[in-house]
């Protein structure tokens, strides 16, 4: 069983430089009549989504984008829940941790006071609580696995294209 990743990421060298596998990648995109509307790009950034019929809320997306590389680019990817969901997790993981170093600050003091130091409940609540959102992302990763799946096969198909210079972007795309 592979190791859970909060946003699993891949890199992928490219022979051709930024700017024309920039341009193939859209043209790719453009070419595929059953990606029409599932995915956005802007200079140097693209994302894929899932068809709107299958999308649920671990369902995931992928971003791209292309940096320059040693020898002609490099394509960077990353799956992660839609940025509704990510913003959430990140509002749950900063508010309990906030809460953890506050209890444990206010159970320290209680406790150099001499005082019960009921404040480090905080910390045994908040933990858990922080693990159960790492198991709810692996638990969305698996149900999600076929989704990130079928996106990083339609980019392997387009890069696929792109290396063999057979992208054609299609009637009436100038």
């Amino acid at each position: 069983m592979e190791k859970p990743h909060l946003r699993p990421t891949f890199s992928v060298p490219l022979e051709l430089g930024r700017e024309e596998a920039i341009d193939r990648i859209r043209e790719g995109f453009v070419a595929r009549a059953e990606l029409q509307g599932r995915w956005r790009g802007k200079g140097r950034w693209a994302e894929l989504y899932v068809d709107e019929s299958d999308k649920r809320i671990w369902s995931p997306h992928l971003s791209i984008r292309i940096d320059h590389g040693d020898s002609g680019s490099t394509l960077f990817g990353r799956f992660a829940p839609h940025p509704e969901i990510w913003t959430f997790v990140m509002f749950l993981y900063f508010a309990v941790a906030f809460l953890v170093l506050f209890g444990a600050t206010f159970g320290y003091v209680q406790w150099a006071s001499n005082e019960p130091a009921w404040g480090l409940w905080a910390v045994w609540l908040g933990l858990p609580f922080i693990a159960s959102l790492h198991l709810a992302s692996w638990i969305g990763q698996r149900l999600g696995q076929d989704q990130m799946r079928a996106l990083q096969e339609v980019l392997w198909e387009v890069l696929g294209e792109m290396q063999d210079g057979a992208v054609d972007a299609g009637p009436g795309t100038g």
